[in-house]
C-alpha cells in the first residue's frame, strides 16, 4: 500500500520464530517463510483493517446486511491518533476499563488478521464456531463431547482460515491496552484455544493443517514511546484438547466447510440473508446431516427469491453486481490532506455470476466445490485496492466489499 496514504499508519511486527520449535512432534509444523517478510515495520491502512474487522466480527450463522458492517469504521476511526504510528488518542487513557476490554479485543482482531491476511493470502476465514457446526454436520467430529464450550480456556479458536497452498489455518486473537506481560499472559491462554481441534494422528496433522497460530495485539497511547505491536507465536500447548477429527478426514472437506461458510458471509453481508442461511445451512441443527446439491438449489432458489426485491442492482469494477450501497454521515468530519470528509459510502455486493451458479447448480454432493465448481476456482484470485480515502476487497465473479470516505453525500 502507498507509504504516503493519510491513512496509513505503521506498527510493529514480532514473529517469535522460537515457538515453532517448541512444539511437540504430534503439532510441530514448519515455520513459514511468508512470516519472515512480515517482521518488522508494517503498514496499516485503516479503511482496509476497519472493513476486515467488520467482516470477520459478524457471525456467520447469523448474517447481517451491510449496514451492520460499518459499526468499526463508526467507532475506532477517529479513534486513531493522527500520527505516523498506530496509536489510540490520549482520550483513551480514561475510558471505562471494559470499553478499553472491548476496544482491545476488536483491533487485537483487525491488526492481527490484517497482518496474516498480507503473509498468508488467505482464500476463505470463518469464525471458528461457525466452521465446526458444518464439520458436525459432516459428521466429522470423532470426539463424543460435542461441540467446544464458547467461552473459556477450552473454547474453539477464534478462525478457521484456508491459506493460497489450501492448507487450513486455526487462528486466536488477543489484544491489550496494557503491559508486555498482560499480553503474554492473554497469549498463554490462546495456546489451549488454537488446539481446541485436532487431527487424529500426526500424519493428518501435517497433511490437513498449515499452521497453529496465536496473534497478540499491544495498543499503545499516542504519546508512548513504544509503537503499538503485533505479535506472532505458535506457542506449545499445556492441556489436552476436546475436539478431535475423525480420521482419514479428507482435505477437501475441510475447505468445503471454509469455502461454503465465506461464501454464505458475503452473501449476508450484501443483503441476500435468506440466501446466507440457505447456503451456509445454519438454520439445521449441528448433528443434521450436509445437503446434497438438489436439496441445496431449491432452498437457495426459494430463499434468493426471498431477498430478490430488497438489492441493488449495479455495475462496478468490470462486473455486474447485486447487493447495498450505503452512505452515512461520519460521527465527526475527518480532515486529511487539506480535505475535509463527511460521509463514508459502503459498498457490499455479490456477482451476479455467482448467484446465477447458486441458483442453477445441482450436483449430487454435499461439497461446495463441486456443488459451484465455478464460484471455488476463483477463490484466490481476489485482490485489495487502498487509496487516499478508499479500500476495496474484491474477488472477481465473487464479492466486493468498498469503504469510501466522501466530501459530499
Amino acid at each position: 500500500m502507498p507509504a504516503s496514504s493519510p491513512l496509513s499508519r505503521a506498527i510493529e511486527v514480532e514473529v517469535d520464530r522460537s515457538t515453532w520449535r517448541s512444539q511437540p512432534a504430534t503439532f510441530r509444523h514448519p515455520f513459514p517463510r511468508a512470516l519472515v517478510r512480515q517482521g518488522g515495520p508494517f503498514s496499516i491502512h485503516l479503511l482496509l483493517m476497519l472493513q476486515r474487522l467488520g467482516e470477520l466480527t459478524t457471525p456467520v450463522l447469523s448474517p447481517q446486511s451491510g449496514v451492520a458492517r460499518l459499526w468499526p469504521l463508526l467507532r475506532y476511526l477517529h479513534a486513531v491518533a493522527d500520527t505516523p504510528g498506530f496509536h489510540f488518542r490520549d482520550k483513551w487513557r480514561d475510558a471505562d476499563p471494559h470499553q478499553k476490554a472491548i476496544a482491545s479485543d476488536d483491533l487485537g482482531v483487525g491488526l492481527g488478521m490484517t497482518v496474516l491476511y498480507e503473509a498468508f493470502d488467505y482464500v476463505a476465514c470463518v469464525d471458528g464456531r461457525a466452521f465446526l457446526h458444518r464439520l458436525a454436520q459432516h459428521g466429522l467430529l470423532a470426539s463424543q463431547e460435542g461441540m467446544p464450550p464458547k467461552v473459556g480456556m477450552m473454547k474453539m479458536a477464534d478462525y478457521a482460515a484456508v491459506d493460497a497452498a489450501g492448507k487450513f489455518h486455526l487462528i486466536e486473537c488477543k489484544g491489550t491496552q496494557h503491559s508486555s506481560t498482560a499480553l503474554g499472559t492473554a497469549m498463554a491462554d490462546g495456546r489451549a484455544q488454537k488446539l481446541s481441534l485436532v487431527c487424529s494422528s500426526r500424519g493428518a496433522e501435517q497433511r490437513l493443517i498449515g499452521q497453529r497460530l496465536v496473534v497478540g495485539t499491544q495498543l499503545t497511547l499516542e504519546n508512548a514511546v513504544k509503537p503499538t505491536r503485533v505479535v506472532v507465536q505458535d506457542p506449545a500447548p499445556d492441556r489436552e484438547t476436546p475436539v478431535v477429527l475423525a480420521p482419514r478426514l479428507p482435505l477437501a472437506t475441510l475447505v468445503e466447510a471454509a469455502i461454503r461458510l465465506d461464501i454464505a458471509r458475503a452473501l449476508g453481508a450484501a443483503g441476500a440473508e435468506q440466501t446466507a442461511v440457505a447456503i451456509a445451512q445454519s438454520d439445521r441443527p449441528f448433528d443434521a446431516p450436509a445437503l446434497d446439491g438438489p436439496q441445496q438449489r431449491q432452498r437457495a432458489q426459494a430463499a434468493f427469491a426471498e431477498d430478490e426485491g430488497g438489492l441493488e442492482t449495479f455495475f462496478d469494477y468490470d462486473d455486474s453486481w447485486v447487493g447495498e450501497r450505503v452512505t452515512v454521515p461520519l460521527i465527526e468530519p475527518l480532515g486529511l490532506d487539506g480535505t475535509v470528509y463527511r460521509y463514508a459510502r459502503l459498498v457490499k455486493a455479490v456477482s451476479k455470476e455467482l448467484l446465477a451458479e447458486i441458483r442453477e447448480a445441482g450436483a449430487a454432493t454435499t461439497l461446495f466445490q463441486q456443488q459451484f465448481p465455478r464460484t471455488a476456482g476463483l477463490l484466490g484470485r481476489g485482490r485489495t485496492i487502498v487509496d487516499g480515502n478508499r479500500a476495496v476487497i474484491l474477488r472477481p465473479g465473487i464479492s466486493l466489499s468498498e469503504i469510501a470516505l466522501l466530501q459530499h453525500r
